[in-house]
């Protein structure tokens, strides 16, 4: 059972890496985007930030690349500074963004960006843990001979819990500590939601 639950290291490297690329964007050096537009008197504005628009001029905005200044890590700049164009914070900020329809304030930028840091290990990693032991359950389950169960759990996933309790030869309490690693995700995705929420309140 030990040989088919773990995973070759180079593999687990390669899933640590393609993560740590994505979470790379974070600090990543960009080009921010400035708006210019014309209201109805022929007067030309210019922004950094799309929602600052009225709706009913967006659909003339012309789009231009500006440089970004990158404050020092650990300013108090820094602390409340939009994330990097095109970064994984950034489109995450963008989407939180757009379901509010509204930009955020300096205060709730910084508060933004506190709970990215805070957080981004934590689920980055429960979801690499995740990963390992889906993958490790259907690797069992095929190398068992439980074929159905190996094809639920890579192309359902939800069936793995119920695989992990019934068919892995292991003691309970090694079960159950499986399954709540496997779970993991769910509850700090949930307890981030709560934090973030209050954050942005």
């Amino acid at each position: 059972m030990a040989r088919s639950m773990s995973l070759r290291p180079g593999f687990s490297l390669l899933v640590v890496f393609a993560l740590l690329l994505g979470l790379a964007g974070l600090a990543s050096d960009a080009r921010a985007q400035a708006y210019k537009y014309k209201d109805e008197r022929g007067h030309v504005h210019f922004t950094e930030n799309l929602y600052d628009i009225p709706a009913r001029y967006r659909s003339q905005v012309e789009t231009r690349d500006m440089p970004v200044h990158v404050p020092a890590a650990g300013s108090p700049e820094a602390a409340s500074a939009p994330p990097a164009e095109g970064s994984v914070a950034a489109s995450f900020q963008q989407h939180l963004q757009d379901e509010t329809g509204q930009s955020f304030t300096p205060k709730q930028q910084e508060a933004l960006n506190g709970w990215m840091k805070r957080w981004i290990w934590p689920i980055g990693v429960t979801v690499v843990l995740n990963m390992v032991i889906s993958l490790g359950l259907v690797i069992h389950a095929f190398t068992q001979g439980h074929v159905g169960w190996g094809l639920a759990n890579f192309f359902l996933g939800v069936t793995a819990p119920v695989y992990l309790m019934m068919h892995v030869e292991q003691s309970a309490l090694t079960r159950v500590g499986l399954l709540a690693l496997y779970l993991s995700p769910i509850v700090v995705v949930i307890v981030a939601a709560m934090q973030l929420a209050g954050a942005l309140a």
